[in-house]
């Protein structure tokens, strides 16, 4: 195994598991009523959403699901699994900068921004050369 994959794995593992335990918190906000870095309530009150279960379900699916299909494609070595790496990366830093935009800042940016940076670079260094 490439130095690249075993760090893209680490990456997607770390990931994905703070996407499905983020998401499903922020499903379960009516049992659990402190939510681990909450929007502020007329932030959320204001957007989109009117509660925190919408964000939870789009958290849960597009960081922690889609990262555990990326990191069974890493695994497996399937053919696609640099490109799934970089959309692995666009959501996460998609979500990161809009919720650093939306809500202030807050110390899981420091941990996130540079994941979802590093994540989209590399899997652009193990895309194929075929260009």
């Amino acid at each position: 195994m490439t130095r690249l994959r075993r760090i893209s794995i680490i990456l997607l593992t770390i990931s994905s598991f703070i996407g499905v335990f983020r998401g499903a918190r922020l499903i379960n906000d009516a049992w659990f009523p402190e939510v681990l870095f909450p929007f502020p309530e007329e932030k959320i009150a204001d957007s989109l959403f009117s509660n925190y279960t919408i964000l939870g379900w789009i958290l849960l699916s597009l960081v922690g699901l889609f990262g555990l299909v990326t990191l069974f494609c890493t695994l497996f070595r399937k053919k696609i699994y640099p490109y799934l790496i970089i959309i692995q990366g666009i959501f996460i830093s998609f979500l990161s900068l809009t919720h650093l935009l939306y809500s202030s800042f807050s110390p899981i940016h420091l941990f996130s921004i540079p994941i979802g940076v590093s994540t989209i670079v590399i899997g652009v260094m193990q895309t194929p050369r075929e260009f």
